[in-house]
């Protein structure tokens, strides 16, 4: 599933002109571009802290506080776009990151 071409559609909040997608090669570019998304909107909150922690859980509480976010993937198989949930989205995120730890 790794190289399976990725769009995320992200809307920060409920008004309409802060939707958004960006688009990967696969799916591994894809949620280290969430976890990304979610450290530089640390790094805007807390602009005077060098070193800032923080756990999966605070990543997953930052993927619900968006007003919506989700993934298409894109199977070579049938040339189509699987939709993917939030919650996917989230094993996903652990999966990779648990990969990267090891």
């Amino acid at each position: 599933m790794a190289g399976k071409h990725t769009i995320i559609l992200v809307q920060y909040t409920n008004a309409y002109q802060t939707r958004s997608y960006m688009d990967f090669p696969g799916v591994n570019a894809a949620m280290d571009a969430l976890v990304k998304m979610y450290e530089h909107k640390l790094k805007e909150l807390n602009p005077t802290i060098q070193h800032i922690t923080y756990d999966i859980s605070d990543l997953y509480n930052y993927l619900d506080s968006l007003h919506d976010v989700c993934g298409l993937v894109l199977d070579p198989s049938s040339n189509k776009y699987e939709p993917k949930d939030r919650a996917w989205l989230k094993q996903k995120i652990f999966a990779h990151l648990r990969g990267q730890a090891k």
